[in-house]
């Protein structure tokens, strides 16, 4: 199937041909036990996955909209699906109302003692997802994971056990934001399909249509900040405070590189690893800097021959592995000093 011919009208941003694939398989009854949607964050893979899952339960195959099955599924409530995503953690995220919005199994064993302090999920909450399984009747069911590298390594081989032999009528949609740190043998028991950041005039045009009140200089920005990721920016275009906080890092950016200073450079860091979301906006923007930069080189002169190309693209390079280090719960802090003191 192509992505011309494709039935059903996706609400994502790009990425048609992984959809196309999608709902080939499903539109050829070539649906398979476990599908894993892979990779970069906010390019709309559990979008993806929440729409594949309705388009499977929905009674005309269609997201309807008006079946029972759509209806539930819209509340959160459909007893065949089975959703996890947001998590109880102790003093973080504790508003069960909250919670139950994007996700609806079984969570109160978190809130037990010992307490659930991070979003790594546990053997506890493979074992909570197999419970509702088991406990609900339903002709087929579905059951979405958010980030499946929060699982700690007894939660994955508990989950590859289940995927070697899954429930009769089931199929698991697993999303992942870090392919290389799931088990080979996890990754191997599911159709892989692989997402990728989205081209600028798609999200522009995009963006055109659904903020036709933003300025061009304003829908220009916010496309650049997003570095093809579409959810950034839905979100930058929705909030200009947002917005303004990425425009705020992209000044103190060209500070930085305009002088030597190791007390900014020192400070820098302990602001933006005291926050994993500011973390990892502090990333992601240096990034677009980054590559501003060496375009500006391509394209003209720069006056400052400390940053040739050369450089840039090592840091760049420096960058995309402090960001592979943090993932790998490297200390935060030391990786953000160390990439800074090599501006």
């Amino acid at each position: 199937m192509t992505a011309a011919s494709m039935q059903h009208s996706w609400s994502l941003v790009g990425n048609t041909k992984r959809l196309a694939e999608l709902e080939h398989d499903l539109t050829e009854a070539k649906l398979t036990h476990a599908y894993l949607l892979a990779g970069p964050a906010e390019v709309g893979k559990f979008t993806a996955a929440r729409e594949f899952a309705s388009l499977i339960l929905c009674e005309n195959h269609s997201v309807c909209g008006e079946c029972s099955a759509c209806r539930q599924i819209r509340s959160n409530v459909y007893s065949g699906l089975t959703v996890v995503d947001q998590l109880w953690i102790d003093g973080i995220s504790e508003d069960w109302a909250e919670i139950g919005r994007s996700s609806n199994f079984p969570q109160l064993h978190r809130s037990k003692t010992p307490k659930a302090k991070t979003d790594t999920l546990s053997i506890d909450d493979v074992r909570a997802v197999t419970t509702r399984l088991h406990s609900v009747q339903s002709d087929s069911q579905v059951v979405l994971i958010r980030g499946i590298e929060r699982l700690n390594r007894e939660a994955a081989n508990s989950l590859l056990k289940i995927l070697e032999e899954p429930p009769p009528q089931t199929i698991f949609i697993l999303t992942t934001d870090n392919l290389p740190l799931l088990p080979a043998t996890l990754v191997s028991r599911c159709r892989l399909v692989q997402f990728a950041n989205v081209g600028d005039q798609i999200i522009t045009d995009y963006l055109a249509v659904k903020f036709p009140d933003l300025s061009d200089i304003e829908r220009s920005r916010i496309v650049n900040f997003s570095l093809g990721k579409p959810g950034r920016a839905i979100r930058l275009a929705g909030d200009p405070e947002i917005l303004a906080e990425y425009a705020e890092y992209f000044r103190r950016f060209k500070e930085l590189f305009g002088k030597p200073d190791l007390d900014s450079r020192f400070q820098l860091a302990e602001q933006v690893s005291a926050s994993s979301a500011e973390l990892a906006k502090f990333l992601e923007t240096l990034t677009y800097f980054l590559r501003s930069f060496l375009l500006t080189r391509a394209r003209q002169s720069v006056p400052d021959s400390r940053y040739t190309t050369a450089k840039l693209i090592a840091l760049l390079r420096a960058t995309d592995r402090a960001r592979d280090l943090i993932d790998r719960n490297v200390n935060a802090r030391l990786v953000t000093e160390n990439l800074l003191l090599t501006v």
